[in-house]
């Protein structure tokens, strides 16, 4: 190696150092979704809380807790269109993430493509599914505001 990739390495290393990890609302009534999700995507780096309903996600974002992303569970309390609806009107440039079983698919995909949901993933998912999502999510958020912040 030469000391120029020394160096970029070096300060590739303290940028990530420095970063803030970005903050993932995790929200299912299921305790065993939760626990996994936050598992892997704190081991992935990023910062997460979870909590078991709708209500009590609405209740943060009301009291001002800022978040990057929300994974959403939609059989939840209140059903998981109805909370995308209303953190959507609370926060509209906050990407979430659906998480489904496989006989709701349509209705995920209808979140989707009608509801401002930025994707979604179908239970039992694998570990890399969700931290691949959650990037990609993330990854398009952060590109798409630098375009249309400098349009």
């Amino acid at each position: 190696m030469n000391r120029t990739t020394v160096a970029c390495e070096r300060t590739a290393a303290s940028i990530r150092q420095l970063r803030t990890p970005e903050r993932v609302l995790v929200v299912d009534d299921a305790e065993v979704v939760r626990e996994f999700t936050s598992l892997i995507l704190t081991a992935a780096g990023y910062e997460c809380l979870t909590v078991s309903s709708g209500y009590e996600a609405l209740a943060l974002l009301k009291a001002g807790e800022g978040f990057d992303l929300m994974v959403c569970d939609l059989l939840n309390n209140p059903h998981g269109i109805t909370l995308l609806e209303r953190t959507k009107k609370k926060c509209p440039r906050m990407p979430v993430v659906i998480v489904t079983a496989p006989c709701c698919v349509c209705t995920a995909r209808f979140a989707v493509k009608s509801m401002g949901a930025s994707d979604y993933l179908l239970k039992s998912f694998r570990a890399q599914e969700l931290v691949i999502t959650i990037w990609r999510t993330l990854a398009g958020r952060s590109i798409n505001s630098a375009v249309f912040a400098t349009a």
